[in-house]
Order: C-alpha cells, then sequence, then structure tokens
C-alpha cells in the first residue's frame, strides 16, 4: 500500500481531522497493527517526525485543536497553555486498545499479548514520552471516558480564562 502512496493529508471534519492517502481516508489503517508495529521505529525519523508535526502546527492555525502524542507538549506545542498528560496501567491501555480494535472485551490472553506489545513500545519511545513539565497529570486507569472528558474540559476552562 505505502508504494501507492502519492499524497498524504489532513481533512477537517465536524470533530477534528481526517487522515487522507491518496484523498481516501486512513484513519482505520493507521490503527492497525501493520502501522503499531512499526511506528516507533518510523517516528524516529527525523525527516518524517518534522513532516508530521509541521501538518499538525499548520492545522492548527485555522482551528482550535485537541492533540494526543508523546510529545505534543514538549516538542510539536511547548507553548501550549493547557498540556494533558494522560497515564493509565499497561494492561487497562491494553484492554482499551484490544476493544477499539474488535469492538468487544477481550480475552486475558489478549490483554496479557497486547500488553506486551505495549509495553515494548514504550520501551522504545522512551526518550519521547517525556512530561512536558507543566503538564498536568491526569491517571485514567480507573476512569471512564466520561469522566476523563469531564476532568480536561474542566481544565480546559479554567486554563482559558
Amino acid at each position: 500500500m505505502l508504494d501507492a502512496v502519492r499524497s498524504v493529508s489532513l481533512s477537517p471534519v465536524e470533530n477534528g481531522f481526517v487522515p487522507l492517502l491518496n484523498g481516501r481516508p486512513a484513519d482505520g489503517e493507521m490503527r492497525g497493527d501493520a502501522v503499531t508495529h512499526r511506528v516507533s521505529v518510523v517516528a524516529k525519523m527525523p525527516r518524517v517526525r518534522d513532516w508530521v508535526n509541521t501538518q499538525v502546527r499548520n492545522a492548527s492555525q485555522d482551528y482550535d485543536v485537541v492533540v494526543d502524542g508523546r510529545d505534543i507538549g514538549t516538542v510539536v506545542f511547548p507553548d501550549a497553555r493547557l498540556k494533558i498528560f494522560l497515564v493509565a496501567a499497561p494492561e487497562e491501555r491494553a484492554r482499551r486498545r484490544v476493544y477499539e480494535r474488535t469492538g468487544r472485551e477481550p480475552s486475558e490472553e489478549e490483554i496479557f499479548d497486547e500488553t506486551a506489545r505495549i509495553l515494548l513500545r514504550d520501551e522504545l519511545d522512551a526518550t519521547q514520552s517525556v512530561k512536558a513539565a507543566d503538564a498536568v497529570v491526569i491517571d485514567t486507569t480507573d476512569l471512564t471516558q466520561a469522566e476523563q472528558i469531564a476532568q480536561i474540559v474542566k481544565l480546559a476552562r479554567t486554563h482559558s480564562s
């Protein structure tokens, strides 16, 4: 597939941006195994990182954005007014990732296997996963998505004044 990619872009939609490859939505592919198994290697390529960071910064010129990533608060937007560093137990991150991929609660074996992959990726990405000194840490391990959003919205409202 990558050999056939001639253009990569971000397209604004109602609730964010959709990544496009050759004009076709690619968000599902970006979260698939082929990408997630190689993302740490590709993310260390300076030209790729610079290009991606430029795309994200350009998107923020015309839109208010909420961006997630391992170095958003330290590299991409070091001057952001609000930086939030989300953490969760590896097993919970694994459960969420498998659920997102499959739409069902994962088995213990799936959680075990995914946890191993997450820990390996964390190790590979350790230099990029540095918390910004002024970031607010939220441990999401025992929080529902709605509770996470509520905490983040509350922080955003206090920082926008």
